[in-house]
């Protein structure tokens, strides 16, 4: 068939161009025959070279329509005939759309041949790979994916570079911490970008509609300077609900702790970390009450508080420190900050008592209090009452204990009598005046030690003898104003018989008695005091009133050891233990006065009076521990420790327990007959290392 025929039937201009197998036999210009086949055509592109293979394709037929008629001149072949009339709109062969080019210097020498579809082989050569067929039947809903071979390239950027490269468009070695690139460019390295874990789509709409329901997160800042964790907001809710009140005797109403130490606090950070310090050691985690505050708080626990509380404790130190050093140049006129330091030394002072320090600790702030009231005392008159009234009581009861310091005769300071104007008193003894004979007491004592050590006759004087009897004309004349109905009326009757009895149990210290004739059995060790009654035993040692004689025959204890000074507890026996037929010893002193025991069984039925829970307990401590020293029967000794006991569950002060403890001495004493011993108690809790106020 003629290619006139195959463009009229096909429509195409030439089989080049429709890329069929079709091909042309003829003969060119110098008579031999060509062949023109698709084949050499398929290798190119029909996207690329379309345009100009039709082109191509026209001239290529005029010029074999030319060399058929030149043929046919010859003779040599068919003849054909065409009639072709180039004005004819039919004859009119359709013209290919010539599209406009971009680029003026297209060539089509530029166009390379697509590859075909092939993969790299392992020794780098490209293999063909043949097209697959399409599947017969419906396609599926979930079509198979291709395999994927093992070597293949992955290509596009990394996004596992660090920050700073991906920033700065840079290739990332990825060397971990900080990568090479950024080391070798001297430039900073921001690290990598922290991995994202993949969801799926239903994980992340759940996520985004929990965002979207879920409110914003705040920070509630703290409400007042100290209180911001968990552990704070518990030590501020023990000292205002519980602590704040078992100080005071006067309730609610008019408690002092709260409502001036608070207001304050609030103000000064060095008060309320005082104040949340002094309210975590006074917790007790082994008791109900902090086992409870466990259990209601969850979030924290026992080691987390006690770590809170060393925080407070040297946040106030640092804070009072830091007052102190700027004390030169601070105006006098500050009225908070004057407050606020004398607030701090109380709160110091009931730390010691709350863990029952037993190292004296407490006299260091007794002695910033005598130093710095007469200097800068507070000028609000309230609140200088309240601090002189609480440091004032605890001055007088320290000497109890802390007068065995030395030796010598040590006469009671100027500055303990020192009483400033208290108005309206909240304590009992101090703004009436009856603690100050306490000191004075505390003074013939004293005295008549220096006389037993020095072996000065007679061991009581008339000195100590005529003030003994002044001050017991004036506790007696003492008489307690309270308001009608108040407990701590029945508390003023208590504290008067505790004046009293520490004042006859004072000048009546126990005498020597005649020795004994010496035995072979014997391995007594006497001090220098019981050596001089011996080269003395005609001389009675002590001057007392008359009702003081005593005609018991029975052997007295000495003082055994060489050395009563301060720091030892004078080893003591009894030389009724020298001879076997020798009864057991007296479990009462020679010269016991039973007024004393009347005294006692009084004062212990006042106490007794009381409740547990009554807010007078907090004044019970000091008179327990004074009348205790008496207490000769087995029957008041139980009743004491168990008024003891009552005190420290209401009050949780654990000098309570120091207390106790020295009167287990003195007690365990008596059971051996050794009085001189159970008379010197204050050298008894000296010996224990017991330093400590007994209230």
């Amino acid at each position: 068939m003629s290619s006139a025929m195959s463009f009229a039937q096909t429509g195409q201009l030439s089989p080049i161009s429709n890329g069929m197998d079709a091909s042309y036999h003829g003969t060119d210009l110098s008579g031999n025959s060509c062949c023109s086949s698709s084949s050499a055509s398929a290798s190119a592109s029909p996207e690329l070279t379309q345009s100009a293979a039709s082109l191509s394709s026209m001239e290529n037929w005029e010029m074999a329509l030319d060399s058929h008629h030149g043929s046919s001149g010859h003779g040599h072949g068919h003849h054909y005939e065409l009639s072709w009339d180039p004005d004819s709109d039919d004859n009119m062969l359709p013209l290919p759309k010539m599209e406009p080019l971009d680029d003026d210097d297209f060539c089509m020498d530029h166009i390379k041949e697509a590859p075909a579809n092939a993969l790299p082989n392992s020794d780098g050569s490209m293999l063909d790979q043949p097209k697959a067929k399409r599947p017969r039947g419906r396609p599926r809903k979930h079509p198979i994916a291709p395999p994927v071979l093992a070597n293949k390239i992955t290509k596009g950027r990394s996004k596992t570079g660090c920050l700073t490269c991906r920033k700065r468009k840079k290739k990332c070695d990825e060397a971990k911490p900080r990568c090479m690139n950024c080391e070798k460019n001297a430039v900073v390295c921001e690290g990598y970008p922290e991995k994202q874990i993949w969801k799926s789509g239903r994980e992340r709409a759940e996520e985004e509609r929990l965002k979207s329901h879920s409110l914003p997160s705040i920070t509630m800042q703290p409400l007042f300077h100290g209180l911001e964790t968990v552990e704070d907001r518990i030590f501020w809710k023990h000292y205002n609900e519980h602590l704040s009140t078992v100080l005071t005797v006067e309730g609610e109403h008019k408690n002092a702790f709260k409502d001036m130490m608070v207001p304050i606090a609030v103000k000064h950070q060095g008060l309320m970390h005082s104040i949340l310090s002094l309210a975590s050691k006074h917790i007790d985690y082994d008791t109900p009450y902090g086992l409870n505050i466990l259990k209601n708080n969850r979030s924290t626990s026992a080691h987390k508080l006690h770590e809170r509380s060393l925080y407070h404790h040297d946040q106030a130190r640092q804070k009072f420190y830091e007052d102190v050093e700027v004390s030169d140049a601070m105006n006098p006129q500050d009225k908070l900050r004057v407050s606020a330091r004398y607030g701090q030394m109380l709160c110091f002072l009931l730390e010691a008592l709350a863990e029952g320090n037993p190292r004296g600790e407490h006299r260091l702030h007794l002695s910033a209090y005598k130093s710095l009231i007469s200097s800068s005392p507070p000028e609000d008159s309230a609140f200088f009452s309240f601090i002189a009234e609480f440091f004032q009581y605890h001055i007088f009861a320290d000497e109890l204990i802390h007068s065995v310091s030395t030796l010598h005769h040590r006469a009671i300071p100027n500055d303990a009598n020192y009483t400033p104007a208290i108005y309206p008193p909240r304590l009992i003894g101090v703004a009436d005046g009856l603690l100050e004979y306490l000191p004075q007491i505390t003074m013939i004592r004293n005295t008549i030690r220096h006389n037993i050590v020095t072996q000065v006759d007679p061991v009581v004087d008339y000195v100590s003898l005529y003030r003994a009897a002044e001050i017991d004309a004036a506790i007696k004349d003492w008489t307690p104003h309270w308001p009608q109905g108040d407990h701590r009326d029945r508390v003023g009757l208590l504290y008067k018989h505790m004046m009293w009895i520490y004042l006859v149990r004072t000048v009546y210290p126990p005498s020597p008695s005649a020795p004994l004739p010496p035995t072979k059995s014997s391995d007594l060790r006497l001090s220098p005091l019981s050596n001089a009654n011996h080269s003395r035993s005609a001389v009675p040692g002590v001057t007392t009133p008359p009702m003081s004689a005593s005609p018991s025959c029975t052997s007295s204890p000495k003082l055994e050891g060489s050395d009563y000074g301060m720091g030892s507890v004078p080893l003591l026996s009894t030389t009724s233990s020298l001879r076997a037929e020798s009864p057991p010893p007296s479990r009462k002193p020679l010269q016991h006065d039973p007024r004393v025991t009347v005294a006692v069984e009084e004062s212990l039925g006042i106490m007794k009076s009381f409740k547990p829970s009554d807010p007078c307990q907090t004044l019970l401590l000091l008179p327990c521990f004074i009348i205790g020293t008496a207490c000769f029967t087995p029957t008041h000794r139980d009743r004491v420790r168990a008024a003891v006991k009552t005190v420290k569950g209401y009050t949780g002060l654990r000098n309570a327990d120091r207390a106790l403890e020295v009167l287990e001495h003195v007690w365990q004493l008596m059971e051996s007959g050794d009085w001189a011993a159970v008379w010197d108690w204050p050298r008894i809790a000296q010996g224990l290392g017991l330093d400590f106020i007994p209230a």
